[in-house]
């Protein structure tokens, strides 16, 4: 299972969908400070670049990725926003991504390896369906599920 850690606030505004924070499918790094030239981008526009920028910032580029993780207990840090507010943490069926259109990368270098963070790239820049989430339960600041 894979896990989306969200607080209150942007499910509200999201209404209770995982919305990418941009909708391009490709980017391009454009070496502005905020990547570096260390071999992980590649060299124009591609999906991995992709979530590679979603590593380093949500919607980086415009890229549509979204960020998942397969430690529970990280995506209920952040769906705390790191034990200050209440959130929602989503769980989704990984075997069931590709039916969905629904790709995603992995890298064996990430930027945070504690993180355990799986991007995922719905194909047409869009929403992850509820096709592929098989639960979604509130947390509270403690940690604990509401």
């Amino acid at each position: 299972m894979l896990y989306r850690g969200v607080d209150e606030l942007a499910d509200l505004a999201n209404k209770g969908r995982l919305l990418p924070k941009g909708n391009v499918l490709a980017v391009v790094p454009r070496y502005d400070g905020k990547t570096r030239h260390d071999g992980k981008f590649t060299y124009g526009p591609s999906q991995s670049n992709t979530a590679r920028a979603q590593h380093v910032d949500s919607g980086l580029y415009g890229g549509c990725g979204i960020s998942t993780t397969r430690s529970e207990e990280r995506a209920v840090f952040f769906a705390t926003a790191g034990y200050m507010q209440d959130g929602y943490v989503y769980v989704i069926d990984e075997s069931r991504l590709s039916t969905a259109s629904i790709s995603f990368q992995e890298f064996a270098d990430p930027q945070y390896p504690h993180e355990q963070e799986v991007t995922l790239i719905e194909q047409t820049g869009g929403a992850i369906p509820d096709s592929v989430i098989v639960e979604k339960y509130a947390v509270q600041t403690d940690g604990v599920r509401k």
